[in-house]
């Protein structure tokens, strides 16, 4: 038979991911691993295993956990996003449980729960309005650029924009949500004229990097990680405008890499994620211009990622080139 603990007789503290992110690059999850700490601070007791369990379920999807390991996968409920508007940004969270069993010294079984909240974070991928994008005749605002200009790519050259859109976001708005804000990458702060000047980019908007550590690291040359992910950077943060901001979406026909003020970014990639937080007019809109191609949300996803995709944590890895050198 099992008994609750006494009082202090099993202490645990969760350790590990407590955050996530969907933010279009597939499969349509977010994922994470926990552990436990455990201490028996009494002379005698014995620990005897650890079990994981969801203790509360999300809202916007699914979630589960390994009961041995304490990795945890979230997955997004398609029905729940068909409504958001383009470009919006929700949280979901879920509550996970660990049990930890251990003997006392007579032998007897007892058992003491911990929980921890999972915040999943979902967002579109955006330049911020004043943000100068290379195109063919050189850098012109992200507002001033139109379906069917060319803007330059790091791997294919000129590529068509395919489709453009924008929302706006209220400065209030981000001071009751923080994951609006934007993420500021400063002037050279990624290198010499990298940018040339502050840009501001939404949080999980994916920058390339690249170096021998990546390579040591990861086995890719380059790989792209999320603006929000580099905030360890000098130069890099998440900051509150004075005003309220736009983001904008680029589409061309493939994921490319494009150059933004000498910072090389993502253009919109179509992963199943970001389908779902297109409204149902934009969808329809993509499919005007992808005709049987058109990716959906039921299908699969806009081709392939233009390179590997690096969860947070691995990002955490990556020092600046100039404090790596240090």
């Amino acid at each position: 038979m099992v008994s609750n603990a006494p009082r202090d007789a099993i202490n645990i503290i969760i350790t590990g991911d407590t955050t996530g992110s969907v933010t279009g690059s597939p499969p349509n999850v977010a994922t994470g691993d926990l552990d436990d700490i455990v201490d028996l601070p009494n002379p005698g007791w014995t620990f005897f295993f650890s079990s994981w369990d969801i203790s509360n379920d999300p809202t916007l999807g699914s979630a589960t956990i390994d009961p041995s390991t304490g990795q945890w996968t979230y997955t997004v409920d398609q029905a729940e996003f068909d409504a958001l508007d383009d470009g919006e940004i929700v949280q979901d969270t879920f509550e996970v449980e660990v049990s930890v069993f251990a003997f006392s010294p007579g032998g007897q079984l007892f058992v003491e729960t911990e929980t921890q909240e999972i915040t999943i974070e979902i967002e579109g991928v955006c330049f911020v309005m004043g943000t100068l994008i290379r195109a063919v005749q050189g850098y012109k605002k992200v507002e001033e650029l139109q379906v069917g200009d060319h803007v330059w790519t790091r791997d294919h050259g000129p590529q068509e924009i395919k489709w453009i859109e924008s929302s706006a976001v209220r400065r209030g708005r981000m001071k009751r949500d923080p994951a609006l804000l934007p993420v500021r990458i400063s002037k050279d702060a990624l290198g010499r004229g990298q940018p040339r000047d502050d840009i501001y980019l939404s949080q999980q908007h994916r920058i390339l990097v690249c170096g021998p550590a990546v390579e040591l690291l990861f086995g890719e040359p380059e790989a792209l990680v999320c603006a929000q992910d580099l905030c360890h950077w000098p130069g890099v943060d998440i900051v509150l405008p004075d005003d309220d901001i736009r983001y904008y979406h680029i589409l061309l026909g493939q994921h490319e890499i494009l150059d933004a003020d000498g910072v090389p970014a993502e253009s919109l990639f179509l992963g199943e994620e970001a389908l779902y937080q297109l409204s149902s007019d934009a969808l329809q809109e993509l499919s005007s211009i992808f005709d049987e191609d058109t990716p959906s949300p039921q299908g699969p996803g806009f081709g392939q990622a233009a390179r590997m995709l690096l969860r947070s944590y691995e990002a955490q890895t990556i020092l600046h080139p100039a404090l790596a050198d240090a």
